[in-house]
């Protein structure tokens, strides 16, 4: 009894330690993917650095190429410095998993690094509604307070400053915020303790300066800037700053020592030469405009405007880099408008970088959704790199701000094709042929469209069009070809190689296709006569030999079949077909009297057509 007892406690103790040591011996079927995904939801809270690799490390075994294992991809990426490679991951982890916040929030922190705050702004946001991470308020702060929202800019700054009590960006940015909400006494604050924890901070002089020439105290504002610039010397900021102060109190030659300082030249007149940039532009003498602007920029630095049309005037010139650094500089600035972030779109898609120009479009139509150019760029982009259902809804939004346009139409219905929605397609591509009868591609496309749907009857419409339009198009003829073989409408096929013909009757290849229209008919003198026309126009064509050769064979006549497939393999020894119709000919040679009967029984059917034609013209001729 005892023994049984204790076999049975032995057996229970073995099936726990196997269930509790995690073995499934098949009774569960979990996917090693999701229980990597639900891992990371401790993998930030891990600050060993070797347990938290080692963590990576069995993620990236069990579910490399799933959402956790692209994650852990894109937090080596963005450790090792590869910041594109990781903007590129965290894109295919929020795609393919939305709710994964931190991937959100890093992939935010990013886009704001390389300078794209309108998508890092969406991106950060995401990411703190489902991880209250302070570096994403912080990332928050700074692109509030950028884009002039001081109260959003003074709370995310707020509660970040709470994990980063001494980081002097948040106390800066929290004095800013407050100037804009005109609470000149907090900002002055706020400036204050800046200046304890950072002694020669620019923002903090700057700002108090500003602050007490607000107030009116110029003298205050002066003796600040005076205080600052004599420790920090070469601030252009602090000397503009202090000669806008001193043009205030009236000591003009004060400031304009200062304005030298600051990089001024106050002997320019900056309208004047605007002017003669605008002048040069207009007779697209784009050198002498850039120069023009530039010395307008020297007389004001801070001239939108100038600085929108230098860097129009760079792109103009090919000097793609500038212009880039020009546009960059406004956008620094604050100046984030659509005009230049469309620009700045524009030169990034010209260097192949398709991510930043993505987003400098998106930026640009956030700013301004009636720019159709920018998001006719968005939607191409989107279909070349296969997001056609993004691409479909751009090019469905400008069909709603430009219903007239057959483009529009056209490269919906495209889009439609690529994402194989036959069905939606068609209706783009008859709207845009109904704007534009006169689209080669849309009727080329559409005739495709209706061949792939076995509407044989429209394609050959469409395929007839694109004829009507451009009479050489080669893929339609050959299309129309291909359609009256297979329903055996000869006539419709004779016709239609016949008018190519008369288009150009010295054309060697259109006297060679037609008789092969004539051989495939069986109607071999036609076909003989053409075939020796062709030769006529090129005795040296391989092809029309070989398919001369192949004619006589066919109608008997074997000593000229013979001559013609070896002037044929003679023309082109690389080609093989005539000496294999010539092995045909000596393993096969029929006797006299076959061959006899085979020309009689071909002369025979050949008289019968002949009668045949004679009798339907005088028909025709009498009606």
């Amino acid at each position: 009894m005892m023994q049984g007892v204790t076999f049975v406690r032995s057996l229970v103790l073995g099936v726990t330690v196997v269930f509790c040591c995690g073995f499934t011996w098949g009774l569960s079927k979990s996917d090693p993917c999701t229980e990597a995904r639900k891992s990371l939801d401790t993998l930030t809270a891990v600050s060993v650095t070797p347990q938290r690799l080692k963590q990576e490390e069995d993620i990236l075994k069990v579910c490399p190429d799933g959402v956790a294992g692209r994650f852990v991809k894109a937090l080596r990426a963005e450790r090792s410095g590869k910041v594109d490679n990781a903007i590129t991951l965290y894109r295919e982890v929020v795609a393919k998993d939305a709710t994964l916040a931190e991937a959100h929030g890093n992939l935010g922190l990013l886009l704001l690094e390389r300078g794209h705050d309108r998508e890092a702004s969406v991106e950060l946001t995401k990411g703190l509604m489902g991880k209250p991470d302070p570096r994403y308020h912080r990332a928050l702060g700074r692109v509030m307070g950028e884009g002039a929202l001081p109260a959003l800019a003074l709370f995310h700054y707020s509660s970040a400053r709470r994990a980063f009590p001494g980081d002097p960006a948040i106390q800066a940015g929290l004095a800013k915020a407050y100037e804009d909400l005109k609470q000149y006494d907090r900002a002055a604050s706020e400036y204050d303790r800046l200046l304890i924890l950072k002694p020669g901070d620019a923002a903090a002089h700057l700002g108090l300066a500003g602050l007490y020439r607000k107030a009116g105290k110029l003298d205050q504002a002066a003796g600040q800037l005076r205080s600052y610039l004599a420790t920090t010397t070469s601030d252009p900021k602090g000397h503009k700053l202090l000669a806008d102060i001193l043009m205030e109190k009236g000591d003009r030659e004060a400031a304009r020592k200062e304005y030298l300082l600051a990089g001024i030249d106050v002997t320019i007149d900056p309208e004047d030469f605007a002017r003669k940039g605008d002048v040069f532009m207009a007779e697209r003498e784009y050198g002498k405009a850039i120069t023009a602007y530039q010395t307008a920029l020297k007389g004001r630095s801070n001239w939108t405007g100038v600085q929108q049309k230098l860097g129009d005037a760079q792109m103009a010139a090919g000097h793609d880099e500038d212009a880039a650094a020009t546009f960059a500089a406004l956008v620094k600035g604050g100046v984030k408008d659509g005009a230049t972030l469309y620009r700045l779109g524009l030169l990034n898609e010209r260097k192949g970088q398709l991510d930043e120009a993505l987003s400098f479009y998106r930026g640009a139509l956030q700013s301004d959704p009636s720019d159709v150019n920018a998001r006719r760029r968005l939607a191409e982009i989107l279909t070349w790199r296969g997001n056609f259902a993004e691409a479909a809804e751009q090019y469905r939004e400008l069909i709603r701000t430009r219903a007239d346009n057959p483009l529009y139409h056209l490269n919906l219905g495209r889009v439609y094709v690529h994402g194989k929605d036959l069905k939606n397609a068609v209706p783009e591509y008859e709207e845009a042929l109904r704007l534009d009868p006169t689209s080669i591609e849309g009727h080329r496309e559409l005739a495709r469209i209706f061949m792939r749907r076995s509407s044989p009857e429209k394609a050959e419409y469409h395929y007839r069009e694109v004829l009507r339009l451009n009479a050489e198009d080669e893929e339609a003829r050959n299309a129309l070809i291909t359609l009256y073989v297979k329903q055996k409408r000869f006539d419709d096929l004779t016709g239609l190689v016949k008018d190519w013909l008369a288009r150009s009757p010295d054309d060697p290849q259109r006297h060679y296709r037609l008789g092969i229209v004539y051989e495939f008919k069986k109607d071999y003198e036609l076909a003989f006569s053409e075939y020796k026309k062709s030769l006529e126009l090129k005795p040296d064509n391989a092809r029309a030999l070989f398919a001369l050769g192949r004619a006589y064979l066919k109608s008997g006549r074997i000593s000229e079949a013979r001559e013609m497939l070896e002037a044929a393999k003679k023309a082109d020894p690389t080609f093989a077909e005539p000496q294999l119709l010539l092995s045909s000919i000596k393993n096969d040679a029929p006797s006299a009297k076959a061959r006899k009967h085979k020309v009689q029984k071909a002369q025979k059917a050949q008289k019968h057509r002949v009668n045949v034609r004679e009798k339907k013209h005088k028909r025709n001729r009498r009606r």
